[in-house]
């Protein structure tokens, strides 16, 4: 280390992503589920989420923050028997 070398600047600046169905997607700060549906053209009401593997009710997408590194997965709902 040098004098006036900066210690708390990152040695590597790397651009967080959210993982979305295995495809990777720009995080920002503030990014909701229900932003990444809207992003995507997704009908809020034909599809089921989850975060990490934790299932997200519509009712809480617009409340559910992501961060990097989130696993998002957007699924249809199979219904019949």
């Amino acid at each position: 280390m040098r004098e006036g070398d900066n210690v708390f600047a990152p040695t590597r600046v790397t651009p967080a992503n959210v993982i979305v169905n295995g495809d990777v997607h720009a995080w920002r700060l503030g990014i909701t589920v229900a932003d990444i549906l809207a992003e995507r053209g997704d009908d809020d009401a034909a599809v089921a989420t989850a975060v990490n593997t934790r299932f997200v009710p519509r009712g809480a997408r617009v409340d559910t923050p992501l961060w990097p590194d989130d696993r998002l997965v957007v699924f249809s709902a199979i219904v019949g028997g």
